[in-house]
Formats: C-alpha cells, sequence, structure tokens
C-alpha cells in the first residue's frame, strides 16, 4: 500500500499550531497575569460542587465574616 505525505504533512502542521497557539496563550497569561478575572461557576461547576460538596475562593471569602463574628461566642451548654 502506498501512503501520500500529504496527509502526514497536513497533520504535523496543524499540531505546530496547536503548539503555537498554546504557547502563546501561555506567554499572553503571564504577561497579564493580574488581568484576569475567575469567572462565576456555570451550572455544572454548581451542581458539581453541590455533590461534592466543594467550596471556592470566592465562596470561603464570603463565609470569613461570618466566622469572625461567630468566633468570640461560646458555645451553648449540653443539657
Amino acid at each position: 500500500m502506498f501512503e501520500h505525505p500529504y496527509l502526514a504533512y497536513r497533520s504535523t502542521e496543524f499540531d505546530q499550531e496547536q503548539l503555537a497557539r498554546a504557547a502563546e496563550r501561555r506567554r499572553v497569561i503571564e504577561e497579564r497575569s493580574d488581568q484576569l478575572v475567575r469567572r462565576q461557576p456555570g451550572p455544572v461547576r454548581r451542581l458539581a460542587g453541590r455533590l461534592l460538596h466543594t467550596t471556592d475562593a470566592a465562596t470561603d471569602a464570603a463565609r470569613q465574616p461570618e466566622r469572625r463574628a461567630s468566633a468570640g461566642r461560646e458555645p451553648a451548654p449540653a443539657r
């Protein structure tokens, strides 16, 4: 059987383009890391968080005032 080199060439060219785009994306992210804003979780991530009982940094930051306010309270005595 004969394999035409065009397919291998196109595949290699495509892989090299993907690698170049990924390298450029990493460079931009590294240079502009102060401008990045974390996206709000979508419905799938929120559902997964509820099922797995995980929290993210935004949720933890929102709960910090509650923890500080309740830190000085004494626990209720047992009956």
